[in-house]
């Protein structure tokens, strides 16, 4: 589906969501990438348990996880086509580009969104902050495999 780069200007170049030029092997990469980092950044010895004691939760109220590491999997994949697909858009070339798109994403569609949440709902800020800086590296991790094998 195109859409025009200028609503309302007729002729105008058009951004379409066309995947044909994508490497899916690096989207697959990127996916896994940021993936790895979530299960490795949430594991018991890194901030796991800092994360849980800051929401309140014990290991043994999270029940059996693999359903959880199977839809974050799936999620990372789409989130690295979609990544993958701005970075075209902006005309990333470079690794650094990749980074500065990512984190643009980061801090414009998941840090701004979640913060009323923290800020009305009173959750740990602890836990808000792991989360959030993991998601920077992960975003910035799966820039880095976009843009490095184009």
């Amino acid at each position: 589906m195109a859409v025009p780069a200028v609503p309302g200007a007729e002729g105008a170049a058009m951004v379409s969501f066309d995947v044909s030029s994508f490497n899916w092997i690096a989207i697959v990469l990127a996916g896994v990438s940021a993936w790895i980092i979530g299960a490795i950044w949430f594991s018991p010895p890194v901030f796991g348990r800092r994360w849980m004691a800051a929401l309140g939760l014990k290991q043994e109220q999270l029940g059996n996880p693999a359903p959880g590491f199977v839809a974050a999997l799936v999620i990372s994949f789409i989130g690295a086509t979609f990544l993958r697909w701005v970075i075209g858009v902006a005309g990333a070339t470079s690794v650094g580009d990749g980074i500065e798109v990512a984190l643009i994403i980061w801090f414009a569609f998941i840090l701004l969104p979640s913060a009323p949440g923290l800020l009305f709902t009173k959750q740990s800020s602890t836990a808000f902050a792991l989360t959030q800086v993991q998601h920077a590296i992960a975003m910035s991790a799966m820039g880095i495999v976009l843009t490095a094998y184009r």
